[in-house]
């Protein structure tokens, strides 16, 4: 995603820059306004499912619209495959459009399509135009084009490489025809490709004016130098940041097939202004959906990236010039083809953004400036709950509620996680309007509001939506991809709790008719009737069943026990956190009244750090450091730090004083440890045998420093190594 900055002959008077810069971002907003106004999608008009933007002519993005994050890197991709497939047959020229949604040619997966148009002024290319939405359907084996079960991208649907399909102005009505032929929602399908048409229309405009009122050069300098801006800003934020190489991962649920837990793991190297991001320790690519192309790990950096280090400086393609990306061919979050790729946004693609979320708050969490700007994981993978239809009248339906896109936000260092955030990689969350919902689709909501016990920490995940429903005026109302979540992919920092996983229910047989007979709306603790998960259900819901579902919620900052009782009593009495999960989790007591007793609190959380202390650690330390005080160096996030002894040799001490290892030694081997069950790390938890959590105490006052997703039989993590601290040795 780099790009040349040779456009930028000549400085740019400053005040024309930011007009014609802020007018770029009117055009993105208009693109974005009219594909939202002529679609029939709720993918757009309802989730906001789509990007757009404008390109250089070798498809560096010069302006980014945001919305869908995933995207930010496809459509450059897509105008560099089509300039090479399609230059010199069938050719590219005023009024052309073509259209793309093949994962090895830039999509993230099938149901992602593109239409890109060149610009043109005076008879030359001088920019590209882009939009990017999920379509409805587009054939396939599934419904929706996301095939959980299938094993190779030819099960998928429609996969189109760079195509003409609008030539001198006019839609060919061959390839139109081809592609809504292919599709179970070809009605809405022309709409959404209408769409895009008309979001390229609107840059084309916007580009045309702005090309008459300062020429075609002015104007190539304007995005050559934003460009060129941004990789120099990028650059300046990497030196403030010291030097060090950091790990992340994200898991993938387990495979049936041979019983392993696929991951994402990414190593990355902070040197000078230089970052690297090595993919190559990611498991082979799999025999289901979940994998995703080059495209889609480009994605999931992007998603990572845009948000977490580079939040003040415009999104463009010179925030990825100081990048190195590397992933060997056939890894799951690099698949070679024919590898199934539709379901990656709930698997790899996905697990990409959480592995690099992971790395890049570690090592931003290395230094004093930007510690404020690290997190913990935010709402893991996306639970692709979906549904089809049959309605009264034998309309047929397909549609997504899409309420998961209301998951919690990240906890950070100083504050909570913000309740129903969003995605990550959603920079405008549009959560679905339930009214509409219920005009369109079969079904009818009983209640749909927060859910409890996100991510426990010292400042706790944001809380995600809960979600319960009924068929409606529905003759065959069918549930797809409802799973059983196993693994974990959000994890805490610095002692913090996983979030909540996805949860989805169904009660069959529920007292719900006669409770609305009744004028009554029941709550999910007056509902009657036998509770299965949605995973096990065979064939389809039918009128007095229920769904509830919730979506993922934010990870945890920060050990439990540090957060003040009087919090966790306010989190009781908002709702935010069961009394169970205050108990387990923050180990708080409660009194006869269900209110939190904080001289009982005191007293079991002083247990609680007495008997961490009393663990065993796999190492002693034979020596400690040189005589005279330590001087501090750097944090390693808020409870941790390095430090410096007289002799110049680094320490890794833990807040309280105790030093816990050499810097250059994995200080998990000299913390004391365990193994925690699923019930000590959320309230309700699924863990796969193939994994554990170890947690990592420090021995002096009991804080627990790390609560860690690993293989059972794995070594202990070693996943922050500071390159001024010498070179690592021993076992890990």
């Amino acid at each position: 995603m780099t790009s040349s900055t040779e456009g930028a002959l000549t400085d740019v008077d400053p005040v024309t820059f930011e007009v014609i810069r802020h007018r770029l971002l009117g055009i993105v907003d208009e693109q974005a306004a009219r594909l939202s106004a002529i679609s029939g999608s709720k993918n757009v008009t309802e989730m906001s499912d789509f990007n757009v933007g404008i390109y250089l002519p070798d498809g560096a993005v010069a302006v980014m619209g945001r919305t869908i994050l995933f995207h930010a890197s496809s459509m450059g991709s897509m105008v560099r495959h089509v300039m090479a497939d399609c230059a010199e047959n069938p050719g590219i020229n005023p009024g052309d459009m073509f259209v793309v949604n093949n994962p090895w040619k830039g999509a993230v997966h099938g149901p992602d399509m593109a239409i890109v148009a060149p610009i043109f002024a005076g008879g030359e290319l001088i920019f590209w135009s882009g939009g990017l939405m999920h379509m409805p359907d587009i054939g396939g084996m599934r419904q929706g084009g996301i095939g959980l079960d299938a094993t190779e991208s030819y099960q998928e649907g429609l996969l189109l490489p760079p195509i003409k399909l609008v030539e001198g102005g006019r839609i060919r009505s061959d390839v139109w025809n081809m592609i809504l032929a292919q599709s179970r929602a070809a009605a809405a399908m022309a709409l959404d490709l209408k769409g895009l048409m008309a979001a390229n229309h609107a840059a084309g405009d916007g580009i045309g004016k702005l090309v008459q009122r300062y020429g075609v050069d002015e104007l190539r300098n304007v995005m050559a130098a934003l460009i060129r801006g941004s990789a120099e800003r990028m650059r300046r934020r990497l030196l403030e940041l010291p030097d060090v190489t950091v790990e992340g991962v994200g898991y993938l649920e387990v495979s049936d097939a041979s019983g392993e837990v696929p991951r994402v793991a990414v190593t990355l190297t902070k040197a000078g202004d230089r970052m690297i991001l090595d993919f190559s320790g990611s498991t082979d690519q799999r025999p289901d959906a979940k994998n995703c192309t080059w495209a889609g790990l480009m994605a999931g950096i992007s998603a990572a990236l845009l948000p977490t280090i580079a939040y003040d400086i415009p999104w463009n393609a010179g925030l990825y010039e100081p990048l190195e990306v590397s992933c060997p061919e056939g890894r799951v979050c690099n698949a070679r083809k024919p590898a199934a790729v539709s379901a990656n946004i709930a698997g790899a693609a996905y697990e990409v953004q959480i592995a690099t979320i992971a790395a890049l708050s570690k090592l931003l969490a290395c230094s004093d400036e930007y510690l404020g700007e690290a997190e913990a994981s935010p709402g893991g993978r996306p639970s692709m709950w979906a549904f089809l239809g049959l309605k009264d009248d034998g309309q047929h339906v397909i549609g997504f509620t899409l309420d998961n896109l209301a998951s919690g936000g990240s906890a950070y260092h100083d504050h909570d996680g913000v309740a129903v955030q969003g995605h990550h990689d959603i920079e405008r969350t549009n959560i679905s309007n339930v009214e509409s919902l219920e005009f369109d689709y079969p079904l009818l909501y009983l209640w749909r509001g927060l859910a409890p016990d996100s991510g426990a920490g010292r400042h706790r995940g944001g809380q995600s939506i809960g979600t319960m429903y009924v068929p409606h005026k529905v003759t065959s109302f069918v549930p797809l991809g409802a799973q059983v979540f196993q693994v974990p992919d959000n994890h805490g920092v610095f002692g913090g709790l996983p979030g909540a996983q996805p949860a989805q229910t169904v009660v069959r047989g529920a007292n719900v008719r006669a409770s609305l007979a009744a004028g009554h709306i029941p709550t999910i603790g007056e509902l009657a009737g036998d509770r299965i998960p949605a995973a096990e259900l065979r064939g389809p819901l039918f009128s007095d069943d229920v769904l509830i579902v919730t979506a993922e919620s934010g990870a945890g900052w920060g050990d439990p026990i540090e957060r003040p009782a009087q919090r966790v009593e306010a989190d009781l009495r908002g709702g935010a956190v069961t009394a169970e999960g205050a108990r387990r989790l923050y180990h708080v007591e409660l009194d006869a009244g269900g209110r939190v007793d904080p001289d009982a609190t005191e007293a079991r959380r002083a247990a609680v750090r007495q008997a961490r202390r009393g663990l065993a650690a796999k190492r002693q330390l034979d020596a400690g450091p040189a005589g005279g005080p330590l001087t501090r160096v750097g944090p390693v996030g808020d409870r941790r730090q390095v430090a410096r002894d007289p002799g110049g040799r680094l320490w890794t001490r833990c807040a309280c004083g105790h030093v816990l290892a050499p810097a250059e030694e994995n200080w998990r081997l000299y913390a004391t440890s365990d193994v925690a069950a699923g019930s000590d790390v959320a309230v309700t938890l699924m863990v796969h045998k193939s994994v554990e959590f170890r947690r990592y105490f420090c021995p002096g006052c009991g804080l627990c420093h790390s609560v860690d997703l690993v293989p059972a039989d794995s070594a202990d993590p070693d996943d922050v190594r500071l390159a001024a601290a010498a070179p690592r040795h021993g076992a890990r």
